[in-house]
């Protein structure tokens, strides 16, 4: 038979106490330790929540709209229109005799007239609608002068001026005009 060493559990115990005394004194002063130790991270510290920011209301005083600019006096709006129609070089809103379709520069003329009245400000507007004796083969110049007039009217309307405001007049020239006058035209008068 062979005989275990006597030793063997002497040395185990050894082994073992100091292992148990050593977890313990971890578990005790562990705090103390991670503090000493170079290599040892820092104890967890503690989340501070910061309470919400509170909202403060400061009252800016907001300076009053300006006003908009008054409407211009028809006296104005007059001159701007005659400015137009000498700047392109006519009397008024200019159509091909005979018919109620635009010559020349009628058509941007009319555009630049509906840019200027659309704000006039009750002013009165009326419309002169001129036809030569003789421009339809039926002599019923003074329908196709109407036709003209009711042309301007609706795209004036169409840009915002009031339809009370717009009065139409129908002019049968007994000649026709010398060829300076581009035409027969619907002339604008504003009142």
């Amino acid at each position: 038979m062979t005989r275990k060493p006597r030793w063997l559990p002497l040395a185990l115990a050894a082994l073992l106490v100091p292992a148990s005394a050593t977890a313990f004194a971890f578990s005790v002063y562990g705090e103390e330790l991670t503090e000493v130790l170079p290599f040892s991270s820092p104890a967890p510290t503690p989340e501070v929540v910061a309470p919400p920011p509170t909202m403060v209301l400061i009252r800016v005083p907001v300076p009053p709209l300006p006003l908009p600019p008054a409407p211009p006096t028809p006296e104005a709006v007059q001159y701007q229109v005659s400015t137009l129609f000498t700047s392109n070089g006519v009397k008024g809103i200019t159509f091909t005799p005979g018919t109620a379709e635009f010559t020349g520069p009628g058509e941007e003329v009319q555009t630049g007239v509906g840019n200027l009245l659309w704000r006039t400000g009750g002013a009165a507007i009326t419309l002169v609608s001129h036809a030569w004796n003789g421009e339809t083969a039926s002599h019923r110049c003074d329908v196709l002068a109407m036709e003209r007039a009711q042309l301007v009217r609706d795209f004036l309307i169409s840009r915002g001026v009031p339809v009370d405001a717009i009065e139409t007049k129908v002019i049968v020239d007994p000649v026709w005009g010398p060829p300076s006058d581009g035409g027969p035209a619907v002339d604008v008068q504003v009142s």
